[in-house]
């Protein structure tokens, strides 16, 4: 009877955390609790739910490649911070600029961010380049950080034997076959969790509003047995 309970108390918390969710709307965060009662969070964007059911956003508005932005003006730079709806308050994780290319740029503005399972990494996409963006792998608890050139996108595996490694979208030189100059691509890649690549997977890119045409990414998945939120999406 006690197990039964037990069972019945973990599927109902599961359940509930199924029904959470989080989203942008207007450059807000909305979060909808498992009532369907919104809550708006204010100015941010790219928010995902923890594995406990906190809201973890970028707050501040969205910066593209070459807008000016300024790490001495909330208003003009970018922070990671995480809500708990449950006691309605909300604490800031990482708030300080990233050095990237060995500290040549110091950005404060974020495209993308995800975490860890256990929320030890946070994993950052700024807009750096003019032809793809450079991932950050923040340990938050040493402050050490790894680079990753040229990714365009990251998510973290929730899932399965491959949880917390990463696939991400990297530009990506190849030698062509017919005149032997290299050209760039963006493939998605099956890395480790501190960035290193185990394999490209695809050529794929996400449909505009939609995650349809990714069948490789999809049945790449399927076969190790991951799951990951893309757009806002549960894949495969």
């Amino acid at each position: 009877m006690a197990g039964s309970r037990i069972s019945f108390l973990i599927l109902t918390l599961a359940s509930g955390l199924m029904a959470q969710r989080a989203f942008e709307a207007d450059g807000k965060v909305i979060y909808e609790d498992a009532h369907e009662t919104r809550t708006n969070l204010g100015i941010g964007f790219n928010p995902l739910l923890t594995h406990d059911g906190r809201v973890a956003m970028l707050r501040g508005r969205s910066f593209g490649y070459g807008e000016p932005f300024d790490c001495d003006k909330s208003e003009s730079r970018n922070w990671v911070s995480v809500y708990n709806p449950t006691t309605k308050s909300e604490k800031i994780l990482f708030n300080r600029a990233v050095p990237f290319d060995g500290g040549k740029w110091k950005f404060c503005v974020f495209e993308q961010m995800q975490l860890s399972f256990d929320g030890s990494v946070l994993y950052l996409v700024s807009p750096v380049y003019a032809t793809s963006g450079s991932l950050a792998i923040i340990h938050l608890a040493s402050g050490s950080i790894t680079f990753v050139p040229g990714v365009n996108y990251v998510c973290v595996i929730e899932t399965g034997p491959h949880r917390d490694e990463l696939i991400y979208q990297r530009r990506i030189y190849r030698k062509s076959p017919e005149d032997g100059l290299e050209y760039p691509g963006y493939p998605f890649v099956h890395a480790r969790a501190d960035g290193q690549q185990i394999t490209e997977i695809s050529d794929e890119y996400f449909t505009v509003g939609g995650n349809d045409e990714i069948p490789v990414l999809r049945e790449y998945l399927r076969k190790i047995g991951g799951t990951i939120t893309a757009n806002g999406r549960k894949l495969p």
